[in-house]
């Protein structure tokens, strides 16, 4: 078959330019009139015949010179044919249906569109394949058409033979069939729309979930066009910015918050913010993601962006897009901590105790000044060295068992060991040491705290000794205050009881030999018992004086001074509103001045003893003083008298002085802080 002249494509454009013209309409209007023109070419032919151009065999005879034309009938019907092909072939599909919807014409399109062949669809009605849903639309659609000239389209759905659901696309135009007596038909285009519907709807359906992703994401983001305009932005944003800035305003432009800052608090324009930047193409470096943003009221926000540009096919920038992470809490958090580690690494390194971690397998992986000026290592010198290392040999079992246990039991231990220096001194240390463990519990290292206790262990050393020491000094003062203790009952109440005895034997004697009894002797001996009970009470008040109120330490000191005993006259002298709170001071001071009062007694060779009380600005100050022979002052207090003092003193706080009086004498002092 031919191709079409370009006199028919044309004629073809032409018509197709024409509102409600049908596929078939086109066809039929061209073959009219090239009909018109072949047959005013008929006519010049005869014309030519006429004038004695010879025939043969239906054909017209020419000279060599004269134009050939071919058969009018074969002309017109190669034409006919053409545009037939064109109707039946066109892409889209095309039916002619009458008034009441039976199809009269329909192309391979629209057969292939419903399924079933053209033979089967002819004379049917058009309403049988749309969709009972559709079915009044359908009618709506004849009845336009027949109330108009115009062209109508309708939207519904069709059923094909399989089944299947197609959305398709009506437009019918009128049109009168010279072939059926003018019968009025209406030819209509079927267009599949089924394809472009998913495809809207898959569009409608990605929009819907971008907007829900958009709107429901936990960060602020927003989006802007290429000239920086805000165009999107979800309520995080509005958040984050404290307002709502207005869509492609020019005045709002790459950011929507008030103002923003670099992280160093400089102002940052909003043209050369991290999204103006993108949207220009330039490269941001990690430095270039952190900003400060601030709201209308003044409060700052540490911000984190990550704007990212959207191109076209082509490459070229048509908008960019800006995810705002607010890291203000991870800011605050992250300073807490640095002020957490800086106050914790201070306090390790400025601490008086050593301090010192550990792996699992006891290697040192830290240690601050103190622990390695304990040992004389520098810091280098102790990482990476084991625990036991540095532990003196007759230690290690210990300690490798308590460490084994803190990590398998996460038990922590505390234990007195002994270290090797780096000279090869032995240092004595108390070792407490705790897991660290990680968030789930279990035991990544250990840290220890290590004390010298070097001088604790010579006090010690010493204390031991000096306690055995003491315990022969409380051994040889028991058996001195018993030896004073018997003394004092042999030259006191003993003698006492001895002249009782004798004036009671020599009574006796009276009234057996004379039956007399004379009243001045049994007197005598009623004062002698009175003084013998005296005597006793003397004797155990002092061995445990009685129970001292606040008022009764002068009191007891009054009676100590006046016992008939002593061989040196004593005499006392205290302020009269003096008084002890503390019964167990009192008790330790009165005990001060008894011993001082019987060394006087004994060692002075005085004439007089004074005990002496007062109260001063510091405090309470009590003295025994005698006019004797003195004491030394090279060893003014060496004896065991002195020493017991000593330690009473010490006792309650107080601090004992002996010192030789001039002329001649002694002064023993006790000072009581307030």
């Amino acid at each position: 078959m031919k191709r079409p002249t370009r006199t028919v494509k044309r004629k073809l454009n032409r018509a197709h330019r024409k509102p409600g013209t049908s596929a078939s309409g086109i066809a039929r209007e061209v073959i009219r009139t090239d009909m018109k023109k072949m047959k005013e070419g008929s006519r010049g032919l005869r014309k030519l015949s006429a004038n004695g151009t010879a025939r043969k065999n239906g054909a017209t005879g020419n000279s060599a010179n004269a134009p050939v034309f071919k058969h009018p009938g074969t002309t017109l019907e190669a034409a006919i044919q053409r545009y037939v092909d064109l109707f039946d072939f066109a892409p889209i599909g095309y039916v002619s249906f009458d008034r009441v919807g039976h199809i009269e014409e329909i192309n391979v399109a629209a057969a292939r569109l419903l399924g079933v062949s053209r033979e089967r669809l002819i004379g049917t009605q058009f309403a049988l394949h749309v969709t009972k849903e559709d079915s009044a639309l359908f009618l709506n659609h004849l009845l336009r058409c027949r109330l108009s000239e115009s062209r109508i389209e309708t939207e519904l759905r069709l059923k094909k033979r399989n089944g299947e659901i197609i959305i398709v696309h009506l437009a019918s135009s009128p049109m009168t069939s010279s072939m059926r007596d003018s019968v009025m038909l209406y030819q209509t285009a079927i267009i599949d729309l089924t394809e472009r519907k998913r495809a809207e709807e898959a569009i409608r359906q990605s929009e819907k979930r971008y907007h829900t992703l958009f709107d429901l994401v936990p960060v602020a983001v927003y989006t802007c066009d290429a000239k920086g305009l805000i165009q999107e932005y979800n309520q995080h944003a509005v958040e984050l910015w404290g307002r709502e800035p207005k869509r492609n305003d020019p005045s709002e432009k790459f950011c929507g918050s008030f103002k923003i800052f670099y992280p160093d608090g400089r102002p940052m324009p909003h043209h050369k913010c991290p999204m103006a930047r993108v949207l220009r193409n330039e490269k941001l470096k990690v430095t270039d993601l952190e900003i400060l943003v601030e709201r209308s009221t003044g409060a700052q926000q540490n911000v984190l962006v990550s704007p990212t540009a959207l191109k076209n096919g082509q490459g070229k920038i048509i908008g960019a897009i800006n995810c705002l992470h607010d890291i203000t809490v991870r800011k605050r958090t992250e300073k807490a901590l640095r002020d957490s580690e800086e106050r914790s690494r201070a306090i390790i390194h400025q601490s008086t105790a050593g301090i010192t971690g550990t792996d699992l397998t006891g290697r040192i992986i830290f240690a601050n000044q103190k622990f390695c000026s304990m040992l004389g290592y520098k810091e280098r010198e102790l990482v990476g060295k084991t625990i036991f290392e540095i532990t003196h040999p007759g230690d290690i079992a210990e300690s490798g068992r308590l460490f084994r246990r803190i990590v398998s039991k996460a038990e922590p231990y505390q234990l007195e060991k002994r270290y090797r220096r780096k000279d090869g001194s032995t240092l004595w240390v108390s070792v407490s040491a705790s897991p660290l463990r990680d968030t789930e519990g279990k035991t990544q290292s250990a840290v220890a705290i290590i004390l010298d206790i070097s001088d604790q262990k010579k006090a010690q050393a010493i204390l031991e000794d000096r306690a055995r020491g003491l315990e022969g000094e409380i051994l040889a003062i028991s058996d001195r205050e018993r030896r004073r203790i018997g003394q004092d009952l042999h030259d006191s109440l003993c003698q006492h009881l001895t002249a009782i005895a004798y004036m009671a034997r020599s009574v006796a004697l009276r009234l057996k030999n004379h039956r007399v009894i004379e009243v001045e002797h049994i007197e005598k001996i009623a004062e002698l018992i009175n003084d013998g009970v005296t005597e006793a009470r003397t004797i155990a008040r002092g061995l445990h004086p009685v129970e001292m109120e606040p008022p009764g330490l002068v009191t007891a000191l009054a009676t100590l001074v006046k016992q008939p005993h002593w061989p040196v006259r004593c005499r006392l002298e205290a302020d009269e509103e003096i008084s002890v709170q503390d019964s167990t001071v009192a008790l330790h001071l009165y005990q001060i001045a008894r011993e001082a009062v019987i060394n006087a007694n004994k060692h002075a060779g005085a004439r007089e003893i004074i005990v002496r009380m007062r109260r001063s600005s510091k405090g309470i100050e009590l003295s025994v003083a005698d006019d004797g022979v003195g004491i030394s002052t090279d060893s003014p207090g060496s004896g065991m008298g002195f020493h017991i003092m000593q330690y009473r003193a010490r006792s309650v706080g107080a601090r004992l002085e002996i010192k030789p009086i001039k002329p001649h004498g002694t002064r023993v002092t006790c000072y009581v802080r307030k």
